[in-house]
């Protein structure tokens, strides 16, 4: 009884994150990338049209064949998207491993997951062809979950290898990211678990194999090439420091809930830790401060904000060093276990981060990886804490106040894309039967609703696709914004 107890809070937030992204995934419609996918899979083979890919466009095997395959059929989406995250919050509650603070676990999470970057959640939360970045961060918690249980019951789990196929055919960052986890437990286990050593060495094999058949695509260094031909041709040093100003907006400034969170944490544990020497609790939390204060200081700084920019020195001295003392917080706070657990996700948060240094587009869809690891680590924080009762009830309000705000603006927002969607099918089979009109005006969407689905007139691609996927004769395809959303 006192385990279905403990885990009744996680049971409502599970059921709350079916019932929300379950509606938000039935009122967005394709967009963007989904009309090519959905085109190229109607009169193919899917798996082949995947295959076909890996040597024109894309090393991400299993990312095609869901395009392919979903874009045709909607209601997979509608079904696979809320279930999917489901599990995701099943497995960080789960890998958070606590022993007390339930309620308050459940809380941070949820308001954790639904106060994500507006860019992040338009390309992973409510776009088709973003769940090929929700699919493999599921499947990688799912793989740390199943060797979490492995190390407590001695058992050899061999289906998690189903998991790191999926992991390693869909997505650099977080493929290179868990290649790097097996790596670690592996050294781990070669000390302290020595059973499951065989199990791990064919972890990294399956992991190494198909994170080399990712990045060996001959599409994906093709397309990289010809797209990106300028960034190519510079050396690594080049290709590092070009990138750098975007990914500290895309990893820290832009997800400024997600790090705010993280230091709420530590902030936290810091002032219960009785352990640590008052010049370091203070010197952390102070630390701690200051990056809550530089992620949010939008709301005070309106032009010239340093704090606000990737490219200023502050940004380019702040953020390396905030990483450091991050990991050296948690060092000093939690006893071993949980220590050598929370370093670990926050080593697997901040590579899925760092590998993209090595790429020409570092978007805000590739930063999903560290806000939820992040997310984790706090969790696990969160978890070792023993907190007063008054306290405990403040942070839990302050926590609903979140959750309520975020899920009144995201029910607002996809309530206006519906109605949205719905005229504008409504415009379009007009225009459909009405061919000798040369011009067609559609709608666009409110601003920071969902991903691509609004075209600008330079992009001929999706503007073709667009009008190829709704049968459209028209030569001018116009979008415009509305006087009243």
């Amino acid at each position: 009884m006192k385990k279905v107890l403990n885990k009744f809070p996680l049971i409502l937030i599970c059921i709350f994150v079916l019932a929300l992204f379950g509606y938000i995934t039935y009122c967005t419609p394709l967009a963007g990338d989904d009309w090519g996918y959905a085109l190229n899979g109607m009169n193919t083979n899917p798996f082949l049209k995947a295959y076909e890919f890996y040597f024109t466009w894309s090393g991400r095997y299993l990312s095609e064949l869901w395009g392919f395959i979903a874009a045709n059929h909607k209601l997979v989406w509608n079904i696979v998207n809320p279930i999917l995250f489901v599990l995701i919050t099943y497995f960080c509650y789960d890998l958070s491993k606590s022993e007390r603070n339930y309620f308050l676990l459940a809380l941070f999470l949820l308001a954790g997951m639904l106060s994500v970057d507006d860019n992040l959640r338009m390309e992973t939360y409510s776009w088709l062809m973003g769940e090929t970045y929700v699919l493999p961060l599921c499947f990688s918690l799912a793989y740390f979950v199943s060797i979490k249980n492995a190390f407590i019951s001695n058992k050899k789990k061999y289906y998690n290898n189903l998991f790191l196929i999926i992991v390693g055919l869909t997505m650099e960052n977080i493929a290179a990211s868990t290649l790097l986890g097996v790596i670690i437990i592996l050294t781990y286990a070669l000390k302290n678990k020595k059973e499951l050593v065989f199990q791990l060495v064919i972890n990294l094999i399956v992991i190494g194999a198909c994170f080399a058949i990712l990045r060996l695509s001959p599409g994906a260094n093709l397309r990289a090439v010809n797209d990106n031909a300028s960034w190519a041709q510079m050396s690594l040093i080049e290709k590092i420091v070009s990138a750098y100003p975007n990914f500290l907006e895309i990893s820290f400034i832009n997800n400024n809930y997600a790090i705010s969170l993280f230091a709420l944490a530590n902030i936290l544990a810091l002032l219960l830790d009785k352990s640590t020497k008052d010049f370091w609790r203070i010197l952390l939390i102070v630390i701690h401060l200051l990056a809550i204060f530089t992620v949010f200081s939008f709301v005070l700084i309106k032009e010239n904000n340093i704090f606000n920019s990737g490219s200023s020195l502050y940004s380019m001295v702040f953020w390396p060093i905030y990483i450091l003392f991050s990991f050296l917080s948690i060092a000093l706070v939690l006893n071993e276990e949980k220590r050598l657990r929370a370093l670990f996700y926050l080593t697997i948060a901040g590579s899925s981060a760092l590998v993209m240094l090595y790429s020409p587009i570092y978007g805000s869809r590739s930063a999903l990886y560290l806000v939820y690891y992040l997310l984790l680590v706090s969790l696990i924080i969160l978890s070792s804490l023993q907190l007063n009762k008054l306290v405990y009830l403040f942070i839990c309000l302050f926590l609903l106040a979140i959750i309520a705000d975020r899920s009144y603006e995201y029910y607002n927002k996809y309530n206006d894309v519906l109605k949205i969607e719905k005229e504008r099918q409504e415009i379009i089979q007009y225009y459909r039967d009405h061919p000798e009109d040369e011009e067609a005006w559609i709608p666009r969407f409110p601003i920071y609703t969902i991903h691509g689905a609004d075209i600008e007139q330079e992009d001929t691609y999706h503007l073709q696709t667009f009008k190829e996927y709704y049968g459209l004769s028209q030569e001018s395809i116009i979008f415009y914004f509305k006087d009243e959303y």
